[in-house]
């Protein structure tokens, strides 16, 4: 069975929008750099599986203190 490139093409943009989103949400509270931290996990979308793990690891990733008093743990 064979896929069709196509296929393969919209699978991989929609994977990038559905990441690209969720990725700059999770980045914005935990990372200082979140364009950077979105764009990265965009490109491994051309990578189904390294796309899941960098969401996985961006996931778990300890947020960020409120602001410049809160306690860091």
């Amino acid at each position: 069975m064979t896929i069709n490139a196509n296929i393969y093409v919209l699978f991989i943009l929609l994977l990038m929008i559905l990441v690209g989103v969720v990725a700059w949400r999770l980045a914005r509270r935990k990372s200082r750099h979140p364009v950077l931290v979105t764009v990265l996990c965009v490109l491994l979308c051309l990578v189904p599986p390294f796309a899941l793990l960098a969401l996985l690891i961006l996931a778990l990733w300890r947020d960020m203190p409120a602001g410049p008093d809160a306690r860091q743990a």
